[in-house]
C-alpha cells in the first residue's frame, strides 16, 4: 500500500485533504482513482489508513478507516553532523541518512566546504527529499534537518562519546565500545577536502573523539553512510519493528 504524507492540521475527524504536491503526484503521475487504499504519515508517528474518495491534479480527498502509532524500536537516536557536500552528493545523502534511520542531520559549514550554492533553496530541496524517502522506506517520523551552521555553533554535551571520522588518526578506529545502547550519538563526518588540523583541534576541545575507517581514504558520503550503517546496526536500530 502506498504512502503518503498528510499535515495534521489537514486531517478533520475521519477526512483528510491532501496538499497540492500531494494531490498533483497522486492523481497525475500515479494516476491512482477512487476507491484506492492509501497510508498517510503526519510526521508525528501516526499512520492513517484509508480510501481515496476524489482524485484530482489539485485536491486529493481520503476517508479514514484506522490509525495507529508507528512507535519507534527504542534504539538510541543518531546525530548526523555532516560537512557541506557539492551538488547530488548532499541530496544523495540526506536520501539514504533517511532511510537508515539517522534522527537529524545538521549540515556543517567547515573550511574545505565546496558547495557554496543557494543554501536556503536547498534546503527545501533537501526536505522535498527527505520526505520522499520517508514515503519509499516508511518511516512514519521524518528526520530533523537542521539549519546549516558552523563548528563554532555545534553542542555536543548531551552525547557521551561524539565521533568525528578523521583520516588523520592512526591509533583509534571505530569498534563496538564506542556505540551506545541507550543514549544518543553523535557523529561528525567532514567534506570532500577533509578537515583542517585546526578543525580537529577545535572538535576535540568540544568533546569529539577522533577516530578512523582504516587506511583507505574514503569519500565523504562512502565514510557517512558506512559508518552510519555500522553504529544502527551496533545499536539495534536496524532490528525489525512492530508497529
Amino acid at each position: 500500500m502506498r504512502r503518503f504524507y498528510i499535515d495534521p492540521q489537514s486531517i478533520s475527524e475521519s477526512l483528510a485533504i491532501l496538499s497540492p504536491e500531494e494531490s498533483r503526484h497522486i492523481a497525475t503521475v500515479l494516476r491512482l482513482q477512487a476507491g484506492t487504499a492509501i497510508e498517510l504519515f503526519d510526521g508525528t508517528g501516526f499512520v492513517y489508513q484509508g480510501l481515496i474518495l476524489t482524485a484530482t491534479p489539485k485536491r486529493i480527498t481520503v476517508e479514514i478507516l484506522s490509525q495507529y502509532n508507528e512507535n519507534n524500536d527504542g534504539a538510541p537516536q543518531l546525530f548526523l553532523f555532516q560537512s557541506l557536500l557539492k551538488g547530488k552528493k548532499m541530496d544523495f545523502l540526506i536520501q539514504k541518512a533517511t532511510e537508515l534511520g539517522v534522527h537529524s542531520f545538521a549540515p556543517i559549514q567547515s573550511r574545505y566546504t565546496e558547495n557554496r550554492g543557494n543554501l536556503p533553496r536547498q534546503a527545501d530541496r533537501w526536505q522535498r527529499i527527505m520526505l520522499e524517502a520517508c514515503k519509499q522506506c516508511k518511516r512514519a517520523q521524518p528526520m530533523i534537518i537542521e539549519p546549516v551552521s558552523s563548528l563554532d555553533d555545534i553542542d555536543v554535551t548531551d552525547f557521551e562519546q561524539p565521533l568525528i571520522l578523521w583520516e588523520g588518526e592512526k591509533a583509534t578506529h571505530l569498534d563496538a565500545t564506542m556505540i551506545s545502547y541507550d543514549t544518543p550519538m553523535a557523529l561528525f563526518i567532514g567534506p570532500e577536502g577533509g578537515f583542517h588540523e585546526d578543525e580537529i583541534t577545535k572538535a576535540k576541545t568540544k568533546g569529539f573523539k577522533p577516530v578512523s575507517l582504516g587506511s583507505r581514504i574514503l569519500r565523504s558520503e562512502t565514510a557517512a553512510l558506512s559508518t552510519i550503517a555500522i553504529m544502527q546496526y551496533l545499536s539495534g536500530a536496524l532490528s525489525p519493528v512492530r508497529a
